[in-house]
């Protein structure tokens, strides 16, 4: 039988854990650690409507990971974003195409994401429809990510600017009736 050695760890201390810029660094919630090195790395998932005060964002959850602590304070980077499928089955209606796409792609500043965009066409479609939009959506994505570093990318997403941009690109190509992002991940190394 292996014989255990018990430490004396000490008393656990609370910390709270801070949001990123994107949130003017609300107060996400509090934890408990010994150490404030046991923190780095913990993620933490939150409603977008939390965040904002916007009800009408309460399918969007948001995921930070701790990545540094001062003092009392956990600070958090965004490393996710997604949509509940109970929303995405409720957009997702009868005599409507649904499409989705998962593109891995590099950003400016090198950081990896994998992103699942959602389109939704306004009527059924023929295969080489859908298959035109999943090229044109790779190709907005790859023209996007060129261009912008990581952070200004998740802000762009929170803000809706990258759906509002995605459907005017691709409304050349097919009309769609909806455009959403069903999940951003950034892609540890």
């Amino acid at each position: 039988m292996a014989v255990q050695s018990l430490q004396k760890k000490g008393r656990k201390k609370w910390y709270t854990i801070s949001s990123t810029s994107h949130f003017k660094e609300k107060s996400l919630g509090e934890t408990m650690a010994y150490e404030p090195e046991n923190l780095i790395g913990r993620t933490v998932n939150v409603s977008m409507s939390n965040l904002t005060g916007n009800l009408r964002m309460q399918n969007v959850r948001i995921n930070f990971k701790i990545k540094e602590v001062k003092d009392n304070t956990a600070f958090t980077e965004i490393v996710g974003y997604e949509v509940s499928p109970s929303h995405v089955r409720r957009i997702v209606r009868a005599g409507r195409d649904r499409v989705d796409v998962s593109l891995l792609k590099k950003t400016k500043d090198g950081v990896k994401v994998r992103v699942k965009p959602l389109l939704l066409t306004r009527f059924n479609t023929h295969k080489s429809a859908r298959r035109d939009l999943k090229k044109k959506c790779e190709e907005f994505f790859d023209k996007l990510l060129k261009n912008l570093d990581y952070t200004t990318f998740v802000s762009e997403l929170i803000s809706n600017k990258v759906h509002v941009e995605m459907k005017q690109f691709l409304n050349k190509t097919y009309p769609l009736g909806g455009v959403e992002i069903r999940a951003m991940k950034k892609i540890e190394k």
